[in-house]
């Protein structure tokens, strides 16, 4: 499965001993409507890699929860750590740290996903699986229903043809 034509390729930077993986998409719906999908236990599921026992509404600890992941079926503790509404969104989920930037353009909305991680060789993993839980946000705020392409169902929608694509991609830029 080859990223659709209008999704952004990830950029993979480099700065420390951390790497950044950075997704962008633009989403033909408005900002509140993204940040619901973002913030909203109920929501998030749907098209996300993890469920929450709270709202990311407010700074403080949350319980995350890997989506169709049998072996990673335990809570880890994460952190919220900054919410700007409707705009950002940071938390830690187990060491990596998550953030979510929204911005409206035209009557879209900008969404720009920077995961920052330790460990290069996740890049082409989690470039893979935030690729399939973007097409699933995508889905969900369109008002589809969208089968859960998270977790141990990311294979069933792509993700080892992705991996492979986006190992290559992150190889060839020199990223290591």
């Amino acid at each position: 499965m080859k990223p659709l034509d209008e999704e952004v390729m990830p950029i993979l930077n480099h700065s420390d001993e951390e790497w950044v993986l950075i997704l962008e998409r633009t989403l033909k719906h408005p900002i509140e409507d993204v940040w619901a999908a973002l913030t909203e236990s109920d929501q998030l599921p749907a098209w996300g890699p993890f469920a929450t026992d709270r709202d990311l509404v407010s700074t403080g600890p949350v319980a995350l929860s890997h989506v169709n992941h049998a072996e990673e079926n335990v809570k880890r503790q994460g952190e919220v750590l900054t919410v700007e509404a409707p705009h950002l969104l940071i938390f830690k989920w187990g060491n990596d740290i998550l953030r979510w930037e929204l911005s409206v353009s035209d009557n879209n909305t900008i969404l720009i996903l920077r995961h920052r991680f330790t460990d290069y060789q996740m890049a082409p993993s989690l470039a893979a699986g935030w690729t399939l839980c973007l097409k699933g946000l995508t889905g969900i705020l369109e008002g589809k229903q969208m089968p859960s392409m998270a977790g141990s169902n990311a294979v069933l929608y792509g993700w080892q043809e992705l991996h492979d694509e986006y190992k290559k991609l992150f190889e060839s830029e020199g990223d290591r």
